[in-house]
C-alpha cells in the first residue's frame, strides 16, 4: 500500500492527539510532525504520551530530549529569529548568543540551568550598559521559554533574575554649529565621509550602503534617498533594508551637492572598499577614528565623535535651528517620535539651562563690578 503523502505545506507528516480539557471542557490537543512518515509522527506522540503519564504518576520533570545550552541557542537563533528579524536585530541576537551567553553556559544541559547561575551571570556583566543587558536577558528569556515549548526544560531560571548595571550612562557628545564648520572643512580634504554623516545624518550601514543613484543633484532642490544598509551576516557583508524599514528621503544642500559631486564616480556606491564592493561598518569606524583623532590634536576642544554621535550632532543642529520633531523624526528614520522627543527635547532643556547659568554668571559679575 502506498505511503501517504504529507498533507503539510513543509511537507511534514502532522498527527494530532488529546492530552486532557481544560476548565472549560475543551480538548487540550498536541501536535507531532515527522518528516519520513504519518506512523513516525504517531510514534513520537505514543511516547510522548507514556512519558507524560509515568511523570504524573512519580513526579518527575518530564523532559523528552536533551539538548545543551549551546546546540538550543543556535537552534533558536535559526529556527526562532532567522525567519522573522530584521539583519541588523539578528546580528545583535548572534553577537550576544556568541560573546556572552555560550561562553559561559555553552555545554552545560539546559535542564541543569538553574535560577542562581544565571543571577551569577548578570552579576559577572553588571558593567555593561544597562540597554546591553536589557537585550541579554531578553535572549536568555527567550531562549529558555522556547526550550519549555519544546519539552526540552521545565522552568525558566531566567525569568525572574534582574540584571542591573553598574555602568555610567554614557552621555552622547554633539558638536556646537562652529565645531561643525571646522570638522566638516577638514573632512572635505579628508575624510569626505565624515562630512556626509554631518551633511545627512545618516547611519553608519546606510552611509556605505549609498549609491549614486540614490542622489538628486539639482541645485536648489537635492534630495537623498535612504534605501539600503551594510550589514554583516556570520563575517559576509550584505546589503539590508535600513534599521526598522526607516526608507526615507531627506533634503540635501547645495553644499552637500557640491560635496557628492566632487567624489570619485569609480564604483556603484559613494564610499567603496578598496575593490570596490561593501566596504566593512567595523573598518569604516576605525578610519572614522583615525580622522576625528586627528582633529582633536588641532582642535583640543573637539571631541573624537562615533558616526552615531555625527548623526546626533546632525539632528541637534537641526533642532537648534528651529526644525520640529517631527521633521527631525522623518529625515532620521526614527520608528517611534518619542525616541526624537527623549533625545532631542533634553538637549534643548540642557541648552536653555546652559544659556540660562551663563546669563546668571554674567550678572552676577556685574552686580560684583558695580
Amino acid at each position: 500500500m502506498p505511503r501517504k503523502k504529507p498533507t503539510r505545506k513543509d511537507n511534514r507528516y502532522e498527527y494530532k492527539i488529546t492530552l486532557g480539557r481544560d476548565i472549560h471542557g475543551k480538548p487540550l490537543r498536541k501536535s507531532f510532525y515527522s518528516t519520513v512518515s504519518l506512523a513516525d509522527a504517531k510514534k513520537k506522540a505514543e511516547e510522548f504520551r507514556v512519558a507524560s503519564e509515568v511523570s504524573a504518576r512519580t513526579g518527575e520533570a518530564f523532559v523528552r530530549k536533551s539538548y545543551n545550552f549551546a546546540q538550543w541557542a543556535r537552534k533558536w537563533l535559526k529556527t526562532y529569529k532567522q525567519p522573522f528579524v530584521s539583519p541588523n536585530t539578528l546580528q545583535t541576537y548572534e553577537e550576544i548568543v556568541r560573546l556572552y551567553l555560550e561562553p559561559y553556559f555553552g555545554s552545560v544541559d539546559l535542564t541543569d540551568v538553574r535560577p542562581v547561575d544565571v543571577q551569577t551571570f548578570a552579576a559577572m556583566h553588571k558593567g555593561l550598559s544597562a540597554s546591553h543587558l536589557k537585550k541579554i536577558r531578553l535572549c536568555l528569556v527567550d531562549i529558555f521559554e522556547t526550550a519549555i515549548e519544546n519539552d526540552l526544560c521545565y522552568k525558566n531560571p531566567a525569568k525572574r533574575v534582574q540584571f542591573s548595571s553598574s555602568a555610567h550612562k554614557r552621555v552622547k557628545r554633539v558638536l556646537t554649529e562652529k565645531q561643525i564648520a571646522i570638522v566638516r572643512e577638514e573632512a572635505l580634504e579628508a575624510f569626505p565621509a565624515a562630512a556626509l554623516l554631518l551633511d545627512t545624518g545618516m547611519r553608519r550601514g546606510e552611509l556605505l550602503g549609498t549609491m549614486w543613484t540614490d542622489f538628486v543633484l539639482e541645485p536648489g532642490n537635492g534630495s537623498l534617498h535612504i534605501q539600503r544598509t551594510v550589514v554583516s551576516e556570520v563575517g559576509v557583508l550584505k546589503l539590508a533594508a535600513p534599521k526598522k524599514n526607516s526608507f526615507r528621503t531627506i533634503p540635501i544642500s547645495d553644499e552637500c551637492i557640491a560635496l557628492v559631486q566632487s567624489l570619485p564616480h569609480d564604483s556603484l556606491y559613494l564610499f567603496p572598499s578598496q575593490t570596490g564592493g561593501l566596504q566593512d561598518t567595523d573598518h569604516f569606524s576605525q578610519r572614522l577614528k583615525k580622522f576625528m583623532t586627528g582633529v582633536h590634536e588641532r582642535h583640543p576642544d573637539i571631541p573624537v565623535l562615533t558616526s552615531h554621535e555625527m548623526r546626533h550632532t546632525y539632528g541637534t543642529s537641526l533642532r537648534r535651528n528651529g526644525v520640529d520633531i517631527y521633521t527631525i523624526q522623518k529625515i532620521l528614520g526614527h520608528k517611534d517620535i518619542q525616541v526624537t522627543a527623549e533625545i532631542y527635547v533634553h538637549n534643548e532643556l540642557e541648552e536653555l539651562r546652559a544659556a540660562v547659568f551663563h546669563k546668571t554668571r554674567g550678572g552676577d559679575r556685574r552686580e560684583t563690578m558695580s
